[in-house]
């Protein structure tokens, strides 16, 4: 930026690097196939490899098996269910190719009401069911479905029309009549013949739905977020460079949003090379995950992490306690506020690289990420979070009634992107609500800009703390972050506890130990914080100890909104109920 900004908004429009109004997906698969671009997709836990070569000649003969079962491209749906296999990727690629939309939901405990609540959303005609790691999936969903009968017949979901299984994780031959191998959806396709595959091809529209996302926001009730072909295609175009280095991404049955935007990444040609962890085992340890992602990564050559933060941790903390030579990584990349910059530095020291940063969400894509540059100011904004607004986007920051506020200012990020989704499939209300009256879109998270156009993320506006005495807002994400490394703590979660008209919501830290060790001290806790970054206004009024902690309803994240409503009645019938010594004085200090 030539001038410094006094305003909190950026407009990003680049001339130079257009948005395409007619660009769909598969026209960006179909050009790097047509350059001979050839990529990798590898599953470390079946240690199956497909090319893109081959992946896009086996999604052409699925796509034929969808037009010959009579999906129709801009309406219909085929959805993946417990698949954790590169089947689910030919899929992927077969859906692209004639504008057939795609969905593969993560499946979260109770799997039956989780696999009604997210299909019922979508109304898939046809679904192809895998076992993953457990085969608990698998069997989960056959149980709505009678075993006789050549058709699917099912009560909760009467939507599906056709069900196909796929083997390659576990060959078995299923009692259900209805089912059929994943083969036969290729020869069923030898009835379309390639110049009605090319047709239909054609005649995919921008504007067609292709991948359904779920997001639970803060409620745990699942949003099916749509996006068009027209977003996802000019998401890609984003990255300008070709042919990057493998790239070690999430098993598709794990995280749909960050593992099929590694997919496609690789199709396009702008990945060589796309490595999917296993799909989790719970009876594994975390030691015997981590050396499996270890073990691929030398294997593979890995040089870019795109795994959640959790992933990335069990290898942190292996590598460090293991005291073995991690391969350097070119690039990891974190989430945004909760990554604290202690994290980040401990990860650079084992896993050299870049810690670059990646703002977004299901509803956008991506957002903003720190600068990739060499310069000491870029590693400082880098370790900082400072974010770089994406091309061809508008970001400005608001106060309650919509203005925009001044350079410096926390306020709520609203941006206006191509990559905007078109719907909440079924929530129509509530994607209208999403958008301001002039098309920005709400993200829900608080952040504040500089000069130059950059800018942080703070935190969800819902998850913000005011306590008052101490003069600023508090938000939970770096306190949990430092707090959760804490060799005693299994899991943490920040809330307010009570709030009081004078001195605000009191900071609580409600934590679950892991099994067998000994409660810390109020004393030691204070230390641990204080010698991770974390400062006085971030210290706990109080100290809640929980045996486990509330999770939404798709078991994906702890529920702030219950685990409030239970610590409120805890204190109902014990005002000191987990009080900090430090904050009784305090408390006798101002008279209360």
């Amino acid at each position: 930026m030539s001038e410094p900004l006094t305003k909190s908004y950026v407009d990003a429009t680049d001339p130079s690097h257009p948005i395409q109004e007619d660009l769909v997906l598969n026209e960006l698969f179909e050009r790097a196939r047509k350059r001979g671009v050839v990529g990798e997709v590898v599953n470390l836990e079946t240690n199956r490899r497909f090319t893109t070569t081959e992946i896009l000649e086996k999604a052409d003969g699925y796509a034929k098996g969808m037009l010959a079962l009579g999906l129709i491209p801009g309406e219909d749906t085929f959805a993946v269910v417990g698949c954790s296999t590169i089947e689910a990727v030919n899929v992927f690629a077969a859906c692209s190719a004639i504008g057939v939309a795609f969905a593969h939901p993560y499946i979260y405990a109770p799997k039956d009401v989780s696999i009604t609540n997210t299909l019922s959303l979508m109304e898939p005609k046809a679904v192809m069911v895998g076992e993953g790691a457990s085969g608990t999936t698998f069997n989960s969903f056959l149980k709505f479905f009678s075993e006789s009968g050549d058709s699917p017949r099912s009560d909760k979901l009467p939507f599906i029309e056709h069900i196909f299984y796929d083997n390659s994780h576990n060959d078995r031959a299923p009692a259900h009549r209805c089912l059929n191998p994943l083969s036969q959806l290729t020869e069923i396709g030898k009835s379309v013949s390639d110049k009605q595959l090319e047709g239909a091809k054609r005649s995919v529209k921008p504007e067609y739905r292709f991948h359904h996302y779920f997001s639970s926001g803060s409620t745990g009730k699942p949003k099916c977020v749509a996006h068009s072909h027209y977003s996802l295609a000019n998401e890609l175009m984003q990255l300008r460079s070709d042919n990057l280095k493998p790239m070690l991404a999430m098993n598709p049955n794990i995280d749909e949003l960050q593992s099929y935007s590694c997919v496609a990444l690789t199709l396009a040609g702008k990945v060589s090379k796309c490595v999917f962890i296993p799909d989790i085992d719970l009876s594994m340890s975390p030691d015997e995950v981590a050396m499996i992602y270890i073990q691929g990564v030398v294997k593979e050559g890995v040089e870019y992490l795109a795994v959640t933060g959790a992933v990335s941790n069990i290898i942190k903390s292996y590598v460090s306690k293991s005291k073995i030579d991690f391969p350097a990584m070119k690039l990891f990349i974190n989430g945004a506020q909760i990554v604290s910059r202690g994290y980040k530095e401990n990860l650079k020291r084992l896993l050299s690289g870049k810690a670059w940063t990646l703002y977004g969400m299901s509803e956008a894509g991506t957002i903003g990420t720190s600068s990739v540059g060499d310069t000491e100011e870029d590693e400082e904004a880098r370790m900082q979070a400072r974010l770089i607004v994406k091309s061809n986007t508008q970001l400005r920051i608001v106060d309650s009634n919509d203005e925009v506020v001044d350079i410096g200012k926390d306020g709520m990020v609203e941006v206006k992107t191509f990559s905007r989704f078109l719907e909440y499939r079924k929530q129509e209300q509530l994607a209208k609500d999403m958008f301001t009256a002039d098309g920005f879109l709400k993200t829900g998270d608080v952040g504040v800009m500089f000069e130059d156009g950059t800018f942080i993320i703070k935190g969800r506006s819902a998850d913000a703390i005011r306590f008052k005495v101490l003069g600023d807002v508090i938000y939970p994400g770096p306190i949990e972050q430092a707090m959760s490394q804490h060799p005693a703590i299994d899991n943490i979660s920040v809330i307010a506890g009570t709030t009081n008209d004078y001195y605000g919501d009191e900071l609580t830290y409600c934590i679950k130990l892991k099994a067998g060790v000994e409660k810390p001290s109020e004393e030691d806790l204070l230390e641990y914080g204080e010698a991770h970054e974390l400062d006085e206004m971030q210290r706990p009024c109080r100290l809640i100890y929980m045996e486990k902690l509330p999770y939404t309803d798709n078991s994906r994240k702890v529920s702030k909104m219950r685990l409030r409503e239970m610590v409120h009645e805890m204190i109902t019938k014990d005002s000191e109920t987990g009080l900090c010594d430090w904050y009784k004085k305090f408390l006798v200090e101002i008279g209360e």
